[in-house]
């Protein structure tokens, strides 16, 4: 673990090196990453992640192109113009896709680290307003929930938020206001600046807690609810659509396959039910189970 790090880091280092008064004059056209960058955890500067975006890309470019190059020079129907401009085309496209993932994935991880803090906020504010129950101060509270993983990402705020109180010497309602700036949960976000209200006004805590972990819940259960009819309903479109559909699809081209319009027609028939079956309903199968998946307020 130790070696993959340092060699993570090396190459962080020689990309900035190699890129970073070049992409300089291109950091405009990005500012939207920055945000995104804050909100999920990536700690590194804007500049810092486009010179790594840039040296992947590039590093994908010069080690695809000679490969596939040379892969075409034994294909055959290529010639040296063909499978040079092929090689180059396709590992443009490659190199697009790595620098595009590039620019995509904070926003991606920013969307996870929100789906999970949403789902493990209701328990986790029940487990704070538990603990304020015992008059711990502030401090003590976020401690507490920080060794406590269950909770994911908010585990992983909480820790952060003790970190900057105890290694850093802010006081709870900067550290508060820090771990609001870059939240990507809006509730997660209101949540601690009612915090940080509470305390500042010298108000009761643990019925703040107690409170927000009730209308938590019942945002909980309302999504639970919403969620349950809305897979009802994604189950009678299967049901009628793929299932039923594919049954009468090969029904119909059975009974029209034996009116014997010919060979070749009936071996088309049996190709396409043989992809219907064994093909079609297995990937729109996989498809619909990863919608539902997608869409399921459970999934973290």
């Amino acid at each position: 673990m130790p070696l993959s790090s340092d060699i993570i880091e090396w190459y962080k280092k020689i990309s900035y090196k190699l890129f970073s008064s070049w992409v300089e004059k291109y950091i405009p056209y990005f500012e939207s990453l920055k945000p995104d960058l804050k909100k999920a955890n990536i700690k590194i500067s804007l500049r810092e992640y486009l010179s790594l975006a840039f040296m992947t890309s590039i590093l994908v470019f010069i080690l695809e192109f000679p490969f596939v190059f040379v892969i075409t020079l034994f294909a055959p129907g290529f010639s040296v113009l063909m499978g040079f401009i092929f090689s180059f085309s396709l590992s443009i496209v490659f190199a697009a896709g790595i620098f595009l993932f590039f620019y995509m994935y904070p926003s991606i991880t920013v969307n996870e680290r929100k789906k999970n803090i949403d789902f493990t906020l209701p328990f986790a504010t029940l487990y704070l307003a538990t603990i304020s129950g015992s008059n711990a101060p502030p401090k003590t509270i976020f401690k507490i929930l920080s060794e406590f993983e269950d909770y994911g990402e908010i585990s992983k705020e909480a820790k952060e938020i003790s970190k900057n109180i105890d290694l850093f010497g802010m006081n709870v309602t900067d550290a508060l206001k820090k771990a609001a700036s870059k939240s990507p949960s809006e509730d997660f976000k209101e949540l601690l600046w009612g915090i940080n209200t509470t305390i500042s006004s010298g108000g009761d805590l643990s019925s703040y807690l107690h409170e927000k972990a009730t209308i938590f819940m019942q945002d909980y259960r309302r999504r639970m609810t919403e969620y349950s009819q809305r897979m009802s309903t994604m189950l009678e479109i299967y049901i009628t659509l793929i299932i039923v559909g594919s049954i009468f699809f090969i029904v119909m081209s059975s009974m029209i396959s034996a009116f014997g319009i010919g060979q070749s027609f009936v071996e088309l028939v049996v190709i396409s039910q043989f992809l219907v079956i064994f093909l079609g309903l297995p990937l729109i199968s996989i498809g619909f189970i990863i919608l539902l998946k997608k869409m399921s307020p459970l999934s973290r």
